[in-house]
């Protein structure tokens, strides 16, 4: 195994290094240290490395809290200080920005910050049997297929991570027990649900077994068979939905719903987009990739107008009945194909003073390259990927959009995942 002077950190948290003029990206090693390290992957220009041995050590080093972090693939930054990690994210960002969006001068504002363990109000746990017969529920393993099996998650909320352990006892002693695939557990603000994806249909006993289970820790059951998207509910319809506070409204969601997982921060990540586009009564907002309403909503109590636009169905009806529910009617949601044109679509040819973006990790090219048609004067977009905000980022400038502010939000403390926001104003 070659012995490796780490140079520097990767935007994903990798160490980097040179071997024979190579680079080599090298997993869980730190900048400053020398290591031992297992090629995994060779590349023409450079190779992949995970870190066997530590020779000398980072001072920012530490240990990780997480007993199963060694195997575990979901939180891959424990061995780096909190703070040290949020440098890393917010030099990632920099670095993309400039490098890719050739943006020279990074605004960067205070980054949004919150508790590192216990936050995540949302997780799917992989189900199988391994060849002894012992059944394993946990996340994948690091670069594998392979599940890790866990009895609790520093980063799930406690009311979600104590579920963990009862799964092992219930799923054993069901006949479907070799057909669930995984499972699905969610927290609102007031009660959990859990969505169990099983390949069979279940019997008269498991559907007993599965509702005794929930009825036991006051949590909704949701089942989804197959390859299916939708969920059915078993439980009386009177049983909690999810849902959760945000700027004096009640947003109701489903546990498969695309939803900001930690409530801390995204909180003040609506806020500071509230903020930061200044809607006032005279304008009219632009919401791409709206979902259920998490900035519409909040957006629609200080401006004239909302248009939120999302591409699945089930999130924009959803929207719509969070609108109505907490008696918001200067909101409207419709569903559309953001990757394709939208130029001819009704609601594109109206008039927008204010545009919020929160595209997936592809980020919004395509609206970037049509923006002239909004005319919008500001315009927050909202990233959860620094490489495709700064792609975007070069096409605004070359539009006419400048941008002002800047910061990380620390939504995955732990883990490599880069979460931003920026804002852009028209020249």
């Amino acid at each position: 195994m070659p012995e490796l002077t780490i140079e520097r950190q990767s935007h994903d948290g990798r160490g980097i290094a040179r071997q024979k003029g190579k680079t080599t990206f090298v997993e869980g090693a730190l900048a400053g240290e020398t290591v031992q390290a297992r090629i995994t992957k060779k590349h023409r220009r450079f190779d992949e490395a995970v870190c066997e041995e530590i020779l000398i050590p980072s001072p920012q080093r530490i240990e990780p809290d997480c007993e199963y972090y060694a195997k575990c693939g979901g939180c891959s930054l424990q061995h780096l200080g909190l703070e040290q990690q949020r440098a890393v994210k917010s030099d990632a960002l920099v670095d993309q920005l400039q490098r890719f969006g050739k943006i020279e001068h990074i605004p960067l504002h205070e980054p949004l910050l919150d508790e590192s363990w216990g936050y995540r109000r949302k997780a799917r746990l992989g189900v199988k049997w391994n060849r002894h017969g012992d059944l394993i529920i946990g996340f994948r393993e690091k670069a594998s297929s392979h599940l890790t099996p866990i009895q609790h998650c520093k980063v799930l909320m406690p009311q979600l991570s104590v579920l963990i352990p009862s799964l092992y006892e219930l799923i054993p002693e069901l006949e479907s027990k070799k057909t669930i695939g995984h499972l699905e557990l969610a927290q609102g603000d007031e009660g959990s649900a859990i969505v169990v994806r099983h390949l069979k249909n279940l019997s008269h006993r498991d559907l007993t077994l599965w509702q005794n289970w929930a009825q036991t820790h006051n949590t909704r059951l949701y089942l989804q068979q197959g390859n299916a998207h939708s969920l059915t509910s078993p439980d009386h319809e009177d049983a909690q939905e999810l849902h959760y506070n945000l700027a004096g409204l009640k947003l109701v969601f489903l546990p498969n719903d695309f939803v900001q997982v930690n409530p801390a921060i995204n909180a003040q990540m609506v806020q500071r987009a509230l903020e930061w586009l200044a809607p006032t009564s005279d304008d009219v907002v632009l919401d791409l990739f709206s979902g259920f309403g998490n900035f519409s909503l909040p957006m629609a109590q200080l401006a004239a107008k909302v248009m939120g636009i999302e591409g699945e169905q089930a999130l924009v009806n959803r929207a719509k009945e969070n609108a109505a529910s907490n008696g918001i009617e200067n909101a409207e949601f419709h569903r559309a194909d953001l990757s394709q044109s939208f130029k001819d679509l009704p609601w594109a040819k109206q008039g927008y003073n204010l545009l919020i973006l929160d595209p997936p990790r592809t980020g919004a090219q395509n609206i970037c390259q049509q923006i002239e048609q909004f005319n919008v004067k500001r315009l927050v977009y909202v990233s959860c990927n620094p490489s495709t905000l700064a792609r975007d980022s070069a096409i605004l400038v070359q539009k006419g959009y400048q941008p002002q502010k800047t910061c990380i939000m620390d939504m995955f403390p732990h883990t490599t995942h880069v979460e931003s926001m920026a804002l852009f104003e028209r020249l």
